[in-house]
């Protein structure tokens, strides 16, 4: 299997400093995509996984030519990793209408059924801090799902995004789903949608969410570990598709042992990393060179490993002392060239950037 992955946001929250000069380039906030081309996942049709949804991202998308997410998951609840969600939701569904010739919104919420946005369920439900205590007035645009918990394996039914478990590996990687569209469609909803998933149809892949720790606002911090299946279905020998998986850290200070003893993370096709500053150990962040630990913990050096880092700060290396300035375009190059094992692969995400895998 080809897959591509974009990288709409890279930067951290709060952006450059006023008043110090444009050093580095601009940056959005935390957007990531996964996109599995039609036919790639044994002939089976397509997919676009988002997750978050920083600012700009909806205008990254529009630029790149990339249609709307089927799904999104949210790592956690902080506001540079949703700040484009309501935009999101609205052009999405405004995009829906305009390519099919849709003008009434009732119409159209019938056809074309809400964004399926997944996370924790403290992610979304958290009282204080939740998503949907802040994005509710988003009404039937979104649809809010839950994971089951933790180190759990699910799938993902198309076109509602409701959540099952995986009876076996290999139905789940051997899915036959729905025709790639930018955006799904409700069961039971007119028959004039030509061409449309079956509603028991499947995503291809399946998900994991592995609890990390951040802040103290930030309820139900997570990473996905989305596997997928690499290599032809059904290959001879009868050994199915090669599995391998693409990881999004989200942000994260620490981890328990037991997810970083977990062989979910070991060798992925990609691993993309939060590392908001390059020495400056951070409260609620890991460094670039804190992170080069885990690279090494967790890839061989048999399997090709892209490792991709963004959430890009700096502003603590300044902070604390390791520059006289916030690291800028160059410096943060410069520090991701360090040793690896062989077939890894490391460099510094940009956004808009689209990395084939």
């Amino acid at each position: 299997m080809k897959i591509e992955v974009w990288t709409w946001g890279t930067g951290g929250p709060f952006g450059r400093e006023l008043g110090v000069g444009a050093n580095r380039r601009r940056r959005g906030h935390t957007a990531t995509s996964i996109v599995i081309p039609a036919g790639e996942a044994g002939g089976a049709p397509g997919a676009h996984i988002l997750i978050d949804a920083g600012a700009p991202v909806v205008e990254r998308m529009i630029e790149a030519g990339v249609t709307a997410p089927d799904l999104l998951f949210l790592t956690h609840p902080h506001f540079d990793h949703v700040s484009d969600l309501d935009r999101l939701a609205n052009s999405r569904m405004r995009g829906l209408m305009v390519r099919s010739g849709v003008r009434d919104f009732e119409r159209a919420a019938k056809l074309f059924g809400p964004l399926p946005v997944i996370g924790t369920e403290d992610c979304l439900h958290h009282p204080e801090d939740g998503v949907m205590g802040r994005f509710g007035y988003l009404g039937g645009l979104v649809s809010w799902r839950p994971l089951s918990d933790y180190d759990v394996w699910q799938r993902v039914r198309r076109p509602d995004g409701a959540l099952l478990p995986p009876e076996s590996r290999g139905e789940a990687l051997m899915l036959a789903g729905a025709s790639r569209r930018s955006g799904g469609a409700v069961e039971g909803a007119p028959s004039e949608r030509v061409g449309l998933p079956d509603p028991g149809s499947l995503f291809p892949f399946e998900i994991k969410a592995l609890p990390v720790r951040h802040s103290k606002h930030s309820p139900g911090s997570c990473l996905f570990v989305f596997r997928l299946g690499f290599g032809p279905v059904g290959s001879p020998g009868g050994d199915g598709p090669r599995v391998r998986s693409v990881v999004i850290s989200g942000d994260f200070k620490t981890m328990e042992e037991g997810v970083l003893e977990s062989p979910d993370l070991r060798d992925p096709a990609c691993l993309v990393l939060d590392a908001n500053t390059i020495k400056a150990p951070g409260d609620y962040h890991a460094s670039l060179e804190e992170e080069r630990a885990l690279i090494d913990r967790w890839t061989s050096g048999e399997e090709e490993v892209l490792v991709l880092f963004n959430h890009l700060s700096g502003f603590g290396d300044y902070r604390g002392g390791f520059y006289d300035h916030v690291p800028d375009d160059e410096e943060w190059r410069a520090a991701a060239r360090f040793p690896t094992k062989p077939k890894v692969t490391v460099r510094i995400a940009e956004d808009g950037e689209c990395y084939r895998i």
